[in-house]
């Protein structure tokens, strides 16, 4: 009786103490000496001790030995209590000690909320449920042990050396454009005032002269970043892919209560994260996100000398307009820059005060906040933690389709910001607030910022047409993954534009890369199509552009995620491998080095180990059976049979340049002929797809008989020409009533490839695995026939058959 009364006066003061101490934390050091901290603390020693003596005096053990040795029960109860007594002091002051580690306070809140609503013996043991759900997790909340590990692989995905050169590139594209958007609405705005109101213009002018003349300085800035995020100085790293804290001080309390009150599966959760936090530590696998982290404050610096200036020049003219000065002048100019650079950037720790300098910070380096849609996408997969690495980048994606949207004429409506904008009351700015706009100059200048990107977008939009017309653009491709990959084996280039001999890909010239790979998908279609497909409106064009956006961005990993619950084992394979390869670090690194040492395109099978060993090519150095090369079918050449400068150079550029394609290749992507087939089944029905060391054979032996040249020579015929233009005549009527084999320059092209098949396969016959392969392939008609009539003999057909599979693909 007196131990519960103790123990209910011990945890009720406690419980009462917490809650007035969660009140006064922001005003008082609740940790000073007799202070609310240290009156918690001796009421839980109390309380803990009390629970436990009484709990240990019950006890049938010491019940037991009490009636069988008195005085040796009443020594061990001494001995017993003593030990009792320091563990719990020991414990409460870890408790209280790991809480006070933190410098925010936020646990110690945590702490604090928790005992405010406990005044049983049982809500104040739940510490150890909390430190358990904190370190593995649990509904709805996601443990260190899986954030760390999430922090390895997006790590390991962003290693390779093109990652943080593309943010660069993308960034500085951006960037730089802003100033020239804004000075094309100036013009704009300048000529609708009857060529009254030039200060749009002059604003953005001095914005870009000041941006231009802070790169020297930015990047001494960017290298002073570098050197602090390198160094440990700067301790929390943020980057427009990941907020992690690199230096957490409540991780040695959580080693110190695994190691008193941990279990055997609490120790091991702990030592894996805390070898993925480690390597989350470590400067050289973390190199890439730290050098990113460096460039958005660089150009955030950029941004704020622009902004500064650009603030500068509304001042001048203002203050002269109020006959305040006389003159606007580089001096005067000059001089209110650097009072209001001073105001809106600090250098020091790269902190923004100024609302529209960070809204366009955060719109430059895809770091806004994600809303509608996204936001709860990212909730849902946060709260299933296993399925977050087919989801790791969802802001940045989405923050680039948005970008990207404001550049297109009709998808711009979409943007909640631009329609905000764009119908703002300048007599009432409250709807644009949350887009730093409070006055009636930067509602102007962002009002021609949307009108000079919507004319920069034209542009590019009618410009990138033109070029694809020339067939000088490509797209995403087919929407058939099967064909794109035929039309990639066959040489084709996704994502690129022709300068030149050289095709080069776009895809860091952000936020325009979406929009001419859409251009290019779009056109794709209106070919494959027709011309009625097109005159659907405005909303079907406006679907093609998205799609062709989507295509490359945050909604790729989704499509894995939806082969994840497919019916093919061998798709599942490829994820849990590409899965089991990011989770180790370096991943791109290692990638784009297997590439440089180890060239070629490769011929795999859909499983495991194949795209494992694919995505680190370094190590088939090192095997005496290499991963078969995939061969052009039209030349006999390896896939990208670069030299060695070339591949170098691409492992490490964000710009890929690849040789240019030849007219007879052209001519076979224009023809709208079916290569899927080609070096997936033999001409005598044998199956090719669970080969890859006969398909590669086979592509060699095709491409050796230069079929490129013998397309070449059908370009030129009149017969060809004519079927060409009746093609291309029905697709724009919308008539698809005849195949593509029923034109002629299809069934040219139809009896080029049967011939080359036909002589490819004749020269592998002499070839060990083409036999086996072959004889493999009889086995299996033979057991499909008799499985019925005679099963015994059908199933040492299919054990037969096996065996020679097995010896091919050894």
């Amino acid at each position: 009786v007196a131990a519960d009364l103790i123990n209910a006066n011990a945890f009720g003061l406690a419980r009462d103490l917490s809650r007035g101490t969660l009140e006064m934390i922001d005003d008082i050091d609740i940790r000073d000496i007799d202070g609310p901290l240290e009156n918690i603390k001796e009421n839980l020693i109390v309380g803990y001790y009390n629970t436990r003596r009484s709990r240990f005096l019950i006890s049938n053990e010491f019940r037991t030995l009490k009636a069988q040795d008195p005085e040796k029960a009443a020594r061990t109860a001494r001995e017993t209590l003593d030990e009792l007594k320091n563990n719990t002091k020991n414990q409460v002051n870890m408790i209280i000690d790991m809480a006070s580690l933190s410098d925010d306070d936020q646990l110690m809140r945590g702490i604090l909320d928790a005992f405010s609503m406990s005044n049983k013996i049982e809500n104040w043991e739940d510490f150890d449920a909390f430190m358990r759900r904190r370190l593995k997790g649990g509904e709805g909340y996601t443990g260190d042990i899986v954030k760390e590990l999430q922090g390895v692989m997006i790590n390991s995905v962003l290693s390779g050396p093109k990652t943080p050169l593309r943010a660069i590139l993308g960034t500085s594209t951006a960037v730089f454009t802003r100033p020239l958007s804004q000075m094309l609405g100036g013009i704009a705005r300048y000529v609708g005032s009857g060529f009254q109101d030039s200060s749009t213009m002059q604003q953005s002018l001095a914005s870009a002269n000041a941006m231009v003349q802070t790169v020297p300085e930015a990047w001494q800035y960017f290298m002073t970043r570098v050197n602090g995020y390198f160094s440990g100085e700067l301790h929390t790293m943020r980057t427009r892919y990941a907020e992690y804290d690199q230096y957490d001080e409540q991780w040695k309390a959580m080693g110190q209560w695994i190691e008193t009150r941990g279990t055997d599966g609490d120790k091991a959760a702990y030592r894996i994260t805390n070898l993925a936090r480690a390597a989350n530590q470590n400067n050289f696998l973390t190199y890439s996100t730290k050098l990113m982290a460096a460039t958005d404050d660089a150009f955030t610096m950029v941004l704020a000398r622009g902004r500064a200036k650009e603030r500068a020049m509304q001042k001048a003219l203002a203050d002269k307009a109020a006959g305040s000065i006389m003159d606007i002048n580089p001096q005067v100019v000059a001089k209110y820059e650097d009072e209001l650079y001073k105001e809106i950037f600090d250098p020091i720790d790269g902190s923004v005060s100024d609302k529209f300098l960070e809204a366009a910070k955060k719109e430059a380096t895809l770091t806004k906040d994600i809303s509608g849609f996204g936001k709860s996408m990212d909730e849902m997969f946060s709260k299933q933690p296993l399925l977050k690495p087919f989801y790791l980048f969802a802001r940045t994606g989405i923050n680039g389709l948005e970008l990207s949207f404001k550049h297109v004429p009709g998808l711009n409506l979409l943007v909640k910001e631009f329609r905000d904008i764009a119908t703002a009351d300048p007599s009432d700015l409250r709807s644009v607030n949350m887009y730093g706009i409070d006055n009636i100059d930067d509602l102007r200048n962002a009002q021609a910022l949307q009108m000079g990107r919507l004319a920069l977008g034209s542009s590019v939009i009618f410009m990138a047409s033109q070029h694809y017309l020339n067939g000088n653009l490509t797209g995403n491709g087919p929407t058939d993954f099967q064909t794109k990959k035929v039309w990639e084996d066959s040489g084709w280039v996704p994502r690129s534009i022709k300068l030149g001999d050289v095709w080069v890909s776009y895809d860091s010239l952000e936020p325009f890369s979406n929009i001419l790979a859409s251009i290019a998908d779009f056109g794709d279609s209106q070919r494959l199509m027709g011309d009625e497909y097109v005159e659907k409106g405005l909303l079907g064009n406006a679907l093609i552009l998205a799609k062709g956006m989507v295509t490359k961005t945050y909604l790729q990993g989704l499509n894995q995620l939806v082969d994840l619950f497919g019916n093919d084992p061998k798709k599942l394979e490829k994820i849990v491998a590409n899965l089991a390869n990011n989770t180790m670090p370096l991943s791109s690194l290692r990638n784009e080095i297997g590439r440089v040492i180890t060239p070629y395109t490769r011929e795999l099978q859909s499983g495991f180990e194949d795209s494992l060993r694919n995505r680190n090519l370094i190590m088939e150095q090192f095997t005496t059976d290499p991963l078969p090369i995939k061969y052009d079918i039209l030349t006999g050449k390896p896939i990208k049979d670069w030299d060695p400068f070339t591949r170098m150079f691409n492992a490490i550029s964000p710009i890929q340049f690849n040789l240019d394609q030849s007219e007879g290749r052209k001519f076979l992507f224009r023809s709208n002929y079916d290569m899927r087939m080609s070096t997936m089944t033999a001409p005598d029905s044998t199956d090719l797809g669970k080969s890859p060391s006969v398909r590669s054979k086979f592509q060699q032996a095709i491409g050796k008989q230069r079929l490129d040249l013998k397309l070449e020579k059908l370009i030129n015929n009149p017969r060809v020409i004519k079927s060409m233009e009746k093609m291309e005549a029905d697709l724009a009527r919308g008539d698809k009533r005849l195949g593509p084999l029923d034109y002629d320059h299809n069934k040219l092209i139809h009896k080029l490839f049967t011939t080359a098949r036909k002589n490819a396969w004749a020269q592998l016959r002499s070839d060990p695995e083409a036999a086996a392969l072959r004889k493999a392939e009889s086995l299996y008609q033979g057991a499909r026939k008799n499985v019925v009539d005679r099963p015994t003999m059908s199933q040492e057909q299919l054990d037969a058959a096996q065996r020679l599979m097995n010896l091919v693909n050894r």
